[in-house]
């Protein structure tokens, strides 16, 4: 009786072990097809200068970045902007067509000026930024609560 226990314990062990080598050998490959796209403000040493396609020149003290830091390509990324309160905010120097881009690689970063059109100014510092996109396991979705710093008194 004791060989037999002695047995079954051991084949036990022996199915757990191989049982979470595969779950790790998985969860491995699964990272390695992930992207992880996120975004940040970033403040400008010196005000940029944008030209707009009306013509005129407006100067931004942040980008918003988006940036994948995963180890696997996003494609089909988009981006929707929204106030504190709720409201839409639509960037100035962002064309209709713009997003959603085909494709971050690996480390890349996409800057955005940050100019508010119209109303979007009186958000106030704290926006909320969703993300969507595509890697090697489907579609992810981030949704960013952001802080904006003053850039003048």
């Amino acid at each position: 009786m004791n060989a037999w226990l002695g047995t079954a314990i051991a084949l036990a062990a022996l199915a757990l072990s191989a049982a979470t080598a595969y779950q790790q050998h998985r969860n491995r490959r699964r990272e390695g097809r992930a992207a992880e796209v996120t975004a940040y403000f970033h403040r400008t040493a010196e005000y940029a200068r944008v030209k707009l396609p009306d013509g005129t020149v407006r100067e931004a003290g942040y980008h918003l970045v988006v940036w994948n830091r995963g180890p696997a390509p996003a494609t089909a990324v988009q981006l929707e902007l929204t106030a504190a309160d709720g409201e839409s905010v639509q960037l100035a120097d962002l064309g209709a067509d713009e997003f959603p881009l085909s494709r971050i690689d690996r480390d890349g970063r996409y800057p955005l000026p940050w100019l508010p059109v119209g109303d979007g100014q009186r958000g106030g510092r704290r926006f909320t930024v969703r993300l969507r996109w595509q890697d090697g396991n489907g579609p992810q979705e981030r949704l960013l609560p952001l802080r904006k710093g003053q850039t003048s008194l």
